[in-house]
């Protein structure tokens, strides 16, 4: 993140608005790839609830079509002529009548195949085995009759709709046949209605309206298939029903033999059977895709010539910032501007360029009335001075002047007198000699050593002075007069307004990452917080009190605001301390 906000302060203004156009841009595009596929999304619900209705219409029509062959199956039980002759037949098993009951019962099914245009055939077999058929007798054999007869046994004349032996267009209606005379209920045979139901899914489906023909239309009983005869993807199917008992109004959309596939899969609760419904999703898929497409090549082509024109107007807006950023170039290096094919006129222009660019014309004439009558005033000051020069002593003279007395002093042997006076001048010849603001320590210590001779001379044994420095001192480097001042201002305080003896100390110590200098007297106490009662006024500053506050501010100017004199009490001394960082002793 950090190197991306760098990389990000580091680009010229107009990359910058560029990048966050071209971002805006990208987040337009992406939040339209996303609509356009919530919008895909959504139409594919729709078109689930669509078909889902339909098919709601399907299983409606088959639930109905079930239920009027059930009641079919439901009167036929009940008859008279039927119950009649079936008791005949199951109590007679030697009568010659036998031929015309059997006769009379294949009548009276004659007129219950015609209920229902779904029935192929209605099948009643007795108990010895032998078959009364209205239709095809071969209808029947594609059951399983001993498995049909023990669960219509076990039903005890309930109905039971049954799949084929294998999964085929046809499935059966089966119950007993119960003697209902004095509710008996022994059993006197089993009916079988076969039913087409290849003929009845397609009704439903034409029904539907809605639905295309070119689709699969799959029957389940379990994991088991039902309809139609041929395979269709039979696992996967079973793995569908799995998953919509977990799942209600779910669609899928899959790919099955190259092609794409709609998938709505629900449940015939009247009968107990799973079906799943497969449209071909082909052209729906690819007229999508086409349109998706055709979008997006719109929207980048849109986007790729708001671009191109946008970076135009940028560059048409921006060359006058560069414009304006050249001429502060040329300003800050002291060349003209040539006036070429980029001048241009900002007088009439009332927009932020135009103003900046006028502002920044005035400013530049300002600066350079102004360095004009500067640079006449100089001139005039360089000759005052040099007038001024001409009519002051020469520091030559004083120099000899004072080499004069140190020799008379020696000559009568006023040994005091000529100490004073050789460090008087070595003194007078540090102050003024030099430009340079920071010097080695052993030259600041030189200037200092001449300073406390003269203080011996003049405080004689009242004066006590120790100096302690590391062994190597000539690789350290300090600001010009940083110590003899903090001296001059211990011996003021300490000494001047008494007459006990005053002991002054100066140590230099090698820190981790600093030098310290501490400069430590007897006989007076710092306040808290003096420079700010300096800086303030709430304390008048006399002598080198104006000293300490420049000594602490060129330090904050050498080495930050890090550094600068620190004042604190330590046992009977006063103590100031200053520090140097090692990194600036070179």
């Amino acid at each position: 993140m950090k190197g991306c906000t760098f990389w990000f302060n580091n680009l010229s203004l107009y990359k910058k608005i560029l990048t966050v156009f071209l971002l805006a841009l990208l987040a337009v595009c992406i939040t339209f790839l996303i609509s356009i596929r919530i919008l895909t999304s959504r139409y594919n619900e729709e078109l689930y609830r669509t078909n889902a209705n339909s098919l709601n219409h399907v299983t409606t029509y088959l639930e109905s079509e079930i239920q009027l062959i059930q009641s079919i199956s439901y009167s036929m039980i009940g008859d008279p002529v039927l119950q009649d002759n079936l008791v005949f037949l199951a109590e007679k098993p030697y009568s010659n009548r036998r031929a015309q009951a059997r006769q009379e019962i294949y009548q009276q099914l004659y007129s219950y195949v015609y209920r229902s245009k779904y029935i192929k055939s209605i099948n009643i077999i007795l108990t010895d085995g032998t078959n009364i058929c209205m239709g095809s007798s071969d209808e029947i054999l594609k059951f399983d009759l001993r498995e049909l007869e023990k669960t219509t046994i076990d039903l005890k004349g309930q109905a039971i709709w049954s799949p084929g032996i294998e999964p085929g267009n046809d499935t059966v209606c089966a119950r007993q046949i119960l003697k209902l005379k004095y509710l008996s209920l022994k059993k006197l045979a089993g009916l079988y209605i076969t039913v087409n139901m290849e003929r009845m899914i397609e009704d439903g489906l034409k029904s539907a309206g809605s639905l295309v023909e070119n689709s699969n239309f799959i029957l389940m009983s379990g994991d088991k298939r039902i309809y139609p005869a041929t395979a269709f993807h039979d696992a996967y199917c079973a793995e569908i029903i799995a998953g919509s008992k977990q799942q209600e109004n779910a669609y899928l959309i899959s790919t099955l033999d190259n092609k794409k596939e709609f998938i709505i899969s629900g449940h015939i609760p009247y009968v107990g059977w799973d079906y799943i419904y497969f449209r071909d999703y082909d052209p729906l898929f690819y007229r999508i895709q086409l349109m998706s497409l055709q979008i997006i090549i719109f929207t980048v082509f849109i986007i790729f010539i708001t671009a191109t024109y946008v970076n135009l107007i940028f560059r048409h807006i921006f060359r006058h910032l560069d414009y304006l950023i050249e001429k502060i170039q040329k300003f800050g290096s002291g060349e003209s501007l040539a006036c070429d094919e980029k001048c241009y006129n900002y007088e009439n222009r009332q927009d932020e360029i135009g103003q900046l660019h006028r502002s920044f014309d005035e400013m530049t004439h300002s600066v350079k009335v102004l360095r004009d009558e500067n640079y006449d005033k100089q001139l005039l000051l360089r000759d005052s001075t040099i007038k001024m020069l001409q009519q002051q002593i020469n520091p030559h003279f004083l120099y000899n002047t004072l080499d004069t007395i140190n020799w008379m002093a020696q000559k009568y042997g006023a040994e005091d007198i000529s100490v004073m006076v050789r460090s008087l001048g070595n003194l007078f010849r540090a102050s003024i000699a030099g430009q340079k603001d920071i010097i080695p320590l052993e030259d600041e210590l030189e200037v200092l050593d001449n300073y406390i001779r003269i203080q011996e001379i003049r405080f004689k044994d009242r004066l006590h002075f120790e100096l302690k420095t590391p062994e190597k001192i000539t690789h350290i480097f300090v600001p010009k007069f940083c110590i003899q001042p903090l001296v001059e201002n211990a011996l003021k305080h300490a000494m001047e307004d008494t007459d006990e003896m005053c002991r002054i100390q100066v140590i230099i110590e090698e820190m981790e990452n600093d030098y310290e200098i501490r400069v430590s007297n007897t006989g007076s106490r710092f306040e808290s917080d003096l420079l700010e009662k300096i800086r303030h006024k709430e304390i008048k500053p006399q002598g080198s009190g104006v000293g300490l506050t420049n000594i602490h501010s060129r330090l904050k100017l050498l080495y930050g605001d890090h550094y600068g004199l620190k004042f604190y009490n330590e046992r009977d001394m006063a103590v100031v301390m200053l520090s140097i960082p090692k990194e600036k002793e070179n």
